[in-house]
Order: structure tokens, then sequence, then C-alpha cells
């Protein structure tokens, strides 16, 4: 893509700020079933969108302001030492969504070719990514608190649990990529009024 534009950076704001509510809304819904953080929902949907729109800058963006405004809606950790509890907040809230932004390396493939493979390849990948930090993190902070006679440890424990809401989420996301993508092209092609659709896109 070219430069930031003021209505780029106008789309990070909206996005971001959809996500930042979506994230919150979600988050109040399952906090019985995460206790611990983590919910089912459509939060990575406005940074995919806006990925797969605009490319792999403006959804990193999207991304960076969203945990911005997840910092400064507070930030609850125990570990066992400050320095776990920085890298745990690095992978929770720093680096978790800017990493589906990575889905953008397939923006000008779909930009070209409107085919929907591409949106759930970069989907499953970014969703991916995000659920590897979110395990890690999770190894942090379940090392010395793993729930008793769990078998496998802080190592299984954060894996199913992490994935008990990521696998759903990519899922889900991956779905309504497609939906929007055969329903409201427009919206992941903005230029699409200047574009011949790929009639074998789907």
């Amino acid at each position: 893509m070219g430069k930031i534009t003021t209505k780029i950076l106008a789309e990070i704001a909206i996005m971001a700020t959809l996500a930042f509510a979506l994230d919150a809304l979600q988050g109040g819904v399952f906090r019985g079933l995460f206790p611990n953080g983590g919910s089912i929902g459509i939060a990575m949907l406005p940074i995919l969108v806006i990925t797969f729109r605009r490319g792999f800058l403006p959804g990193l963006l999207t991304a960076f302001v969203l945990s911005f405004m997840q910092l400064l809606g507070g930030f609850y950790a125990v570990a066992d030492s400050w320095y776990m509890v920085l890298l745990q907040m690095l992978l929770d809230y720093i680096i978790a969504y800017p990493l589906v932004a990575v889905a953008g390396v397939f923006y000008k493939s779909y930009q070209q070719t409107q085919k929907v493979s591409y949106l759930i390849l970069g989907t499953i990948i970014g969703g991916a990514l995000k659920l590897l930090a979110h395990y890690l993190a999770g190894v942090i902070f379940w090392n010395s608190s793993t729930p008793e006679n769990f078998v496998g440890g802080a190592y299984l424990y954060s894996l199913v649990y992490n994935g008990g809401y990521m696998i759903p989420n990519i899922i889900i996301n991956a779905l309504l990529l497609w939906l929007i993508a055969a329903k409201q092209p427009k919206i992941l092609l903005p230029n699409l009024d200047n574009n011949v659709i790929n009639k074998k896109a789907i």
C-alpha cells in the first residue's frame, strides 16, 4: 500500500475503538468461563478487516492502538517476579493483537485475486500467532499456580486454556470474513469500482 492518509488514519481509529469495545464486551460475557482472561467473540475482526482492506501497516497500527487502550484500561498480573510480570504483559497486551496483523502478508494477493482462501489462511496464521503469545504468557502465569493434579503442568494447562477460546475465535472470524467477502466485498476492497471482480474468487 502507499502512504498513510488521513482517511486511513480515521479508519484505524474507528477499527481500534470497535475492537476495544468488542473485546471488553466479550470479556465481560465470558469472565466466568475464562476467569484468567480470554473470551470468544469477534474482537479480532476489525483488525483483520483493515489489514485486508489497507495492508499490513494499517492493521499493525490498529492493533497497537488497541493494545495501548487495553493498557490504559488496567493491567493486573500475578507472577513470580517483576520481570515475569513484564514479560506476561508484553505477550498478553502488547504483542498478542499485533500478531493478528501478520495476516497482511496476504493483502496484495487478496486484493489482486479476491480469493477467500487468502482471508482464511491469513486469519489462521494471525490467530495461531496470537494463540502462541497467550500460550507463552500462560506458561509464565501458571508456572506456580497450575491446578493440582493437572497432568502436563503449566505447559499443557496453558495450551488447553488458551486454545479453548482462541480456536473458536479463529473459526468464527474466518467465517465472518468469508461472509463479508461474499456479501459486502466493498468493505475489504475499497477500490472495487475500479477493479474487475474475479469470477473464481471463491
